[in-house]
């Protein structure tokens, strides 16, 4: 029997997390075959900034444009790393590194506010 695999990846920011200072944390969502994955990306932003539609930031500040890079990165890493896994690669260094990757980035800013 064919099992269909489908794989997505969807960054989006939990507005239901808000902190005090009125900022929400950026998730990714990793789903492969009908089954989910929530990230912590370490990024933090206010709601109303952020575009669901683009998956990123609509701001051009530095601190802003930092988050973008940032998700993209992200998605490129584990985007090579399914590649790797189809090819027939490590699959338990995935499965390993894909636990790891939200605690390998962290959103600093590059100016002191």
């Amino acid at each position: 029997m064919y099992r269909r695999k489908t794989f997505s990846i969807v960054f989006f920011c939990k507005k239901t997390k808000i902190n005090r200072k009125g900022k929400a944390p950026v998730y990714a969502r990793i789903t492969t075959s009908g089954v989910s994955t929530e990230i912590y990306t370490r990024c933090k932003i206010e709601p109303q900034h952020w575009s669901q539609r683009l998956e990123r930031s609509t701001l051009r500040d530095p601190v802003s444009l930092q988050i973008n890079e940032i998700i993209s990165s992200l998605r490129a890493n584990i985007l090579a790393r399914i590649r790797l896994y189809n090819k027939g690669g490590e699959r338990t260094y995935l499965l390993r590194r894909e636990r790891e990757i939200g605690k390998s980035r962290r959103c600093k800013p590059y100016v002191s506010i």
